[in-house]
């Protein structure tokens, strides 16, 4: 359809618009216009009415054509629009794969996350954290990606740790523009580019990593060397970094992504490295998991453990404390048959290393540092279990699940920490409870209560258990340090604890009280939760003179159904109020489960005792303002909830 004529009745209707409807008469090329359109007026009505709206523009008296005009010209514009169309001269070619996903949303609605991730100052770290927990599909939009890989170097450091560990999130979806401009000597931006592609990307961007190590330099050449691990063909060029690299981080880094591999000739290399730097192949060693750094790690801790199991009453000299901290620090996480063995031995050997030999031939006893020790440290007998703990935490291997029954079961009470572990680990609720309950608890005249040297076991294989609301189930819960100095959290489920642990736990004379509102605080109300543990809180919310150590115990009351609040505020404030500012009172108030007006009578009672002088409060201040204020808040909630407002 020829629709030359359209656009010339468009143009001229357009240029009487401009000019005036006076020179419509003389428009010889509006009328010529008009002719041309009569085909296309015959074959659609649209096109007809178009042209009746001419002719009674043409007919119409003077006074009348701007309303006439205005009325074809909508008309006209409008079916022109509908005929509209785009071309480009060539021949059809697809576009190029995009990076990224498309979200149906609109730009407004990026424009918050991309001005936090591409501004500057102060509090777009939490900005971009409270739109990553709601929309953290809009992290992948193509129109939001390339702002997340630029944040990799974003000025703020926590802000570009947390876009990597974002980036790790949402997988392979920005490996092309992770690659895209990469500078290998581009510094911590780049470093951070390569460590998530190590993460998502693994072995399939080998031949990436070779391309860019020979001119990277620092950070950046510590990253390539450690994402070199996935690829066993790397091996040869690692062992020939090991010998060119100069002494620091990067060898160091060559030695620890070694570690992480297996084959005989990266064992070969890290048994002639332990005979050269014994301390850099520990702590290499330190660094991995791998089947094959379990075993050496076994083997040169056996190498040390040797010399004393043939002559148990040898001396030990002083060096050996740094190198049995070393090797019991590379031995967490191990796993593995040769590893079992090794902590059989060291079981055996353990009260051997109770003191050591100075070279002045003095005996000293001798400690170690561990998380569950103290700040005084703990022996190497203790230590061993601690170490076998703690790898059970983060991971339930079952050969040492059974390792630990087994060493609790020939060793006593050292070995109950990683004992109760694994049967926690391993066993239902109840089976876990009835198995700990004969190890734990001992029968009185009176009642029962927990054995005062299974207190502390009962610590550390509870105390670090953590409620998570969401999974409605405990976890263990470790971080761990990656290669590129990055922390991950291991998470371990734990079946949800019987509830008699809670009784046994208010049983403890309160050495397991900081375990029992550890495992209560976050949990919602426990139908089977006794009316002995309900009491013991309560009495511990009252002996307690720190203020929000009270809350803590109030929060779980509350969440447990307690009811017996009666002058609770009141008479813990008798107590323990010269420990508390005014506005702790007031909020504690706030925080109590009763009537408003009941909160009204007691700071009443509350002001009196301060206003009589007859009750001190930290600070010595009572304003009379902020009180009197409490008290009107607290009666219009009464009002609002039928009452009268009025004590």
């Amino acid at each position: 359809m020829n629709l030359q004529p359209l656009y010339e009745v468009q143009e001229r209707l357009e240029h009487a618009a401009v000019a005036g409807t006076g020179i419509l008469q003389e428009d010889f090329r509006l009328k010529r216009a008009w002719e041309g359109l009569a085909p296309l007026a015959g074959a659609s009505p649209v096109f007809a009415k178009i042209s009746a709206g001419l002719e009674a523009l043409l007919e119409a008296p003077p006074e009348k054509r701007g309303g006439a005009l205005l009325d074809v010209l909508a008309l006209v514009d409008a079916v022109v629009y509908t005929q509209a169309s785009t071309g480009a001269a060539g021949e059809l070619e697809p576009l190029p794969p995009g990076v990224g996903t498309y979200q149906e949303v609109s730009y407004s609605q990026l424009r918050p996350l991309l001005e936090a991730l591409t501004g500057t100052g102060g509090g777009r770290a939490a900005a971009v954290a409270d739109i990553w927990k709601v929309h953290p599909e809009y992290f992948s939009d193509y129109r939001v990606l390339p702002a997340l890989v630029k944040g990799l170097g974003d000025n703020y450091t926590d802000l570009a740790d947390q876009n990597q560990k974002r980036l790790v999130r949402l997988g392979s979806v920005a490996v092309p523009l992770l690659k895209e401009g990469f500078d290998p000597q581009g510094g911590r931006e780049m470093a951070r580019r390569v460590a998530v592609l190590d993460e998502v990307a693994g072995a399939s961007e080998n031949d990436f990593y070779r391309a860019q190590l020979p001119g990277a330099k620092k950070e950046v050449r510590a990253a390539l060397i450690g994402a070199l691990r996935h690829d066993p063909s790397n091996i040869p060029l690692l062992l020939e970094l090991s010998q060119t690299e100069r002494k620091g981080d990067n060898r160091d880094r060559v030695w620890q992504t070694m570690a992480q591999m297996e084959g005989p000739e990266v064992e070969c290399a890290l048994l002639s490295l332990a005979e050269k730097d014994w301390g850099e192949a520990v702590d290499a060693l330190a660094s991995s998991d791998a089947p094959l750094a379990c075993r050496l790690t076994a083997q040169l801790f056996a190498a040390e453990l040797e010399p004393f199991e043939q002559q148990p009453d040898r001396p030990v000299p002083e060096e050996m404390k740094l190198r049995l901290s070393a090797l019991t620090a590379a031995l967490d996480w191990k796993t593995g048959p040769e590893v079992c063995r090794l902590y059989r031995r060291a079981a055996a050997v353990a009260a051997t290393f109770t003191h050591l030999t100075t070279k002045n031939g003095k005996q000293v006893e001798v400690r170690f540092s561990h998380t569950f020790a103290g700040q005084e440290g703990t022996t190497f007998q203790a230590l061993m279990p601690m170490v076998l703990t703690h790898t059970l935490m983060g991971r339930p291997d079952p050969e040492l699940c059974r390792l630990a029954l087994e060493l609790y079961g020939q060793y006593g009470t050292d070995y109950l920490p990683p004992a109760l572990t694994a049967q926690l680990l391993t066993q239902d609720s109840p089976g876990s409870y009835q198995w700990a309950e004969k190890q734990v608890v001992k029968s009185g005249l009176l009642k029962a209560s927990i054995r005062d040297e299974a207190a502390r076991p009962l610590q550390i294989a509870l105390g670090q258990l953590n409620w998570v609301e969401t999974e409605q189930k405990y976890l263990y819960s470790r971080s761990r340090p990656t290669l590129d100095h990055q922390i991950t959290w291991v998470y371990v489920p734990v079946p949800t604890l019987d509830p008699r642990w809670f009784t046994r736990m208010a049983q403890a004379k309160g050495r397991l009280d900081e375990v029992l509102v550890r495992l209560l605080f976050s949990r919602e109300a426990i139908p089977a939760l006794s009316d002995q543990v309900r009491s013991y809180l309560y009495q511990m919310a009252m002996t307690r003179s720190q203020y929000n150590r009270t809350l803590e115990a109030i929060t779980i009351l509350k969440r447990q159904n307690w009811t017996d609040w009666t002058d609770f505020a009141l008479k813990w404030v008798q107590k323990w109020g010269q420990n508390c500012y005014h506005w702790e009172i007031l909020h504690l108030l706030d925080e109590m489960p009763i009537p408003p007006l009941a909160k009204v009578e007691q700071l009443c009672q509350i002001s009196a005792l301060v206003w009589d002088k007859k009750l001190k409060i930290r600070g010595g201040r009572w304003p009379s303002a902020e009180i009197q204020e409490k008290y009107s808040e607290w009666e219009q909630q009464a009002k609002m909830e039928g009452g009268t407002g009025h004590v």
